[in-house]
């Protein structure tokens, strides 16, 4: 499986705080105005999501190189889909 790299959000806390986390690029995702990113595991080896409204995020830093590359195979594998569609 392929590098991904990793992403930086700067968001803050619901107490105020702001609090800095690096997850993999594979484990954020932005969606209806807000981050979604997984910061834990659970006890049973589940993703513990985090979701931050847009209005919270001071920023987000990720690889463009690798987030084209990503992007690249999401499409590659839509227009799989489509075409299998088609046929």
């Amino acid at each position: 499986m392929p590098e991904l790299g990793t992403a930086t959000i700067v968001y803050e806390t619901s107490d105020g705080d702001v609090e800095e986390v690096d997850v993999d690029n594979d484990h954020i995702a932005y969606f209806q105005d807000h981050w979604l990113f997984a910061y834990d595991i659970d006890d049973e080896g589940n993703d513990i999501v985090r979701r931050v409204p847009h209005n919270r995020v001071y920023y987000v830093e990720r690889s463009v190189e690798e987030l084209e590359d990503t992007f690249d195979t999401a499409v590659d594998k839509a227009k799989d889909k489509l075409q299998k569609l088609g046929d």
